[in-house]
């Protein structure tokens, strides 16, 4: 599954990247604005993008994910920190997840949206994931395995990658 990273922290953008290569996936990125996103985005065309909701410089990720949705056909995973409910992005994204969002954590929030994607009921969904429109109510099916263990790569990520992911300021 190949991913876009579309995230302004400077510390952030290149852990999510980190984890999300360790544990398997192909990652373009990461991106600090939405111009460069949308055009990276339209050439590398990735199954999942992973876009900060606030960006530096007031873009906005809730419009750049909405662009990729609709001239794109790219579907978005919010990220924040910030207390934001995602009610009006719930016809163009798929969810929201809320930082700090420990690795493994990413991981499988990252995993239960690839499994929708595919058509599948995921077999767990992280407590930080909130899925929208038609996938809100999905719930882990129940007795169902939890996703697997991260890999050892992503067990030894550079020590900065295993500290919970936030927003600093």
């Amino acid at each position: 599954m190949k991913l876009l990273v579309v995230e302004d922290d400077p510390l952030i953008g290149p852990a999510i990247k980190a984890v999300m290569e360790n544990a398997g996936y192909t990652v373009v990125g990461p991106l600090r604005d939405a111009a460069k996103a949308t055009r990276l985005g339209v050439r590398e065309r990735p199954d999942l993008a992973l876009v900060d909701v606030y960006l530096a410089g007031g873009e906005n990720g809730l419009t750049l994910a909405r662009k990729l949705w609709e001239e794109h056909n790219i579907p978005s995973l919010l990220i924040t920190g910030f207390d934001h409910r995602g009610e009006e992005a719930r016809d163009f994204a798929v969810g929201l997840l809320r930082k700090p969002v420990m690795p493994d954590a990413l991981v499988d929030a990252v995993g239960a949206v690839g499994e929708i994607l595919a058509g599948l009921r995921p077999s767990s969904i992280p407590p930080a994931l909130e899925l929208f429109g038609r996938h809100e109510r999905v719930s882990a099916t129940p007795g169902s395995a939890a996703h697997p263990a991260p890999s050892a790569a992503a067990k030894t990520a550079p020590q900065a990658v295993q500290q919970p992911m936030r927003r600093q300021g």
